[in-house]
């Protein structure tokens, strides 16, 4: 009877150490579908936020150090696959070939810091899980450099767009793409820490008994 027991207590902790992820899992496809939802509110809610960083005068070290940087890595990048551009410190600039210059402007609430909470939200449920603290670092890792690749390749698309088909494609690029794109890596990403990075602890009860 104790042995049927034990058997019973190691099959639910195992079921549970399984199920864990899944339903993880499933919240965070639960989330990426509300946000796909709220898409079309996301301009006014990006709105609201821009209002409360505004508020605490955050945005100026944003404008003034994180804006400037941004440019020359996609200035960089741009540069290197033959676009004829220009860098500022708030903008980038060039000639086209109806003539006339173009000129995109990179405010300090284009930089990617929606993607970043949208990110912050996912690790409250997606770190939840029983699983073990280095894993969860190195999850969290691959997250912070990722979401940070993803913004500069936005940055990169957006200018790429304007540049070869113009600027009316390019600002529905900007306002839809640039989310889908985010909605894309946040479930790459999970799926991706689930499959291969996440590593569950093992309860000690399960190897007590030989």
């Amino acid at each position: 009877m104790g042995d049927l027991r034990e058997n019973l207590e190691r099959k639910q902790l195992r079921f549970k150490i399984t199920a864990k992820p899944k339903k993880v899992m499933v919240k965070i496809l639960i989330l990426l579908v509300l946000v796909l939802i709220i898409l079309p509110f996301w301009t006014t809610f990006q709105d609201l936020l821009t209002q409360l960083i505004m508020r605490i005068e955050v945005y100026k070290n944003i404008q003034n150090i994180i804006v400037p940087y941004e440019l020359k890595v996609t200035g960089t990048i741009l540069s290197l696959v033959g676009l004829p551009i220009r860098v500022g410190n708030a903008y980038i600039e060039w000639t086209k070939f109806s003539g006339g210059n173009e000129v995109i402007y990179l405010a300090w609430n284009c930089v990617g810091w929606q993607t970043l909470v949208l990110f912050v939200i996912t690790l409250m449920t997606g770190l939840s899980g029983n699983h073990t603290i280095y894993s969860k670092g190195e999850t969290l890792v691959i997250g912070i450099l990722g979401t940070y690749l993803i913004n500069i390749l936005r940055l990169v698309l957006v200018v790429f767009v304007y540049f070869v088909v113009g600027r009316p494609f390019g600002i529905v690029f900007h306002d839809y793409f640039s989310n889908l794109l985010t909605i894309a890596w946040l479930f790459f990403y999970w799926y991706f820490s689930y499959s291969f990075v996440l590593e569950a602890k093992v309860d000690a009860r399960l190897f007590n008994k030989s």
